[in-house]
């Protein structure tokens, strides 16, 4: 579990999402805005999990289906389903699609916990920091500087 980037803070405002039941969070810094599903212009040779673009605002906004990076069944888009807009990094701004947005809430950065034996089997462990506890629940905190591996850094970055 990488904690390193949030031990500069005690507590973290974390953003909640939805994909296939299980509830994921970001640090909500990250996030640049939430739109609803917009029709992707697709990208010949770019890895499955890239649905295509879409031009927002002036700019042209790789699409990145969460379901397919994270080896979850499809599902058809319905009413919830949104484009969050989230900064990976050198100014780097992709839109992952996700079932449904969830609510914006803080914790504290030392009560982030380890990665549960079940999450380890079914999900690639490099992409979670921790798992928070809310209400009763756990969701998983995602490492969205490591979702992508630097090939598949390039070949986003190379196309906006």
């Amino acid at each position: 579990m990488d904690t390193s980037d949030f031990s500069k803070s005690k507590m973290l405002q974390l953003v909640s999402f939805v994909i296939d039941k299980e509830t994921f969070a970001i640090d909500v810094m990250k996030v640049k805005g939430v739109e609803r599903i917009i029709e992707t212009t697709a990208i010949p040779g770019m890895p499955d999990f890239l649905e295509g673009v879409i031009n927002l605002r002036e700019s042209i906004i790789p699409i990145i289906n969460l379901r397919k990076k994270f080896s979850m069944p499809a599902k058809p888009h319905d009413k919830d389903t949104r484009i969050m807009l989230i900064e990976l990094g050198n100014n780097l701004v992709v839109g992952m699609i996700v079932d449904a947005v969830g609510e914006v809430f803080p914790i504290e950065a030392n009560s982030l916990g380890a990665i549960p034996h079940l999450v380890l089997s079914k999900m690639d462990t490099r992409y979670i920091r921790g798992v928070a506890r809310k209400d009763n629940r756990l969701i998983i905190v995602l490492n969205l500087e490591k979702i992508f591996s630097d090939e598949e850094a390039e070949g986003i970055k190379a196309i906006t």
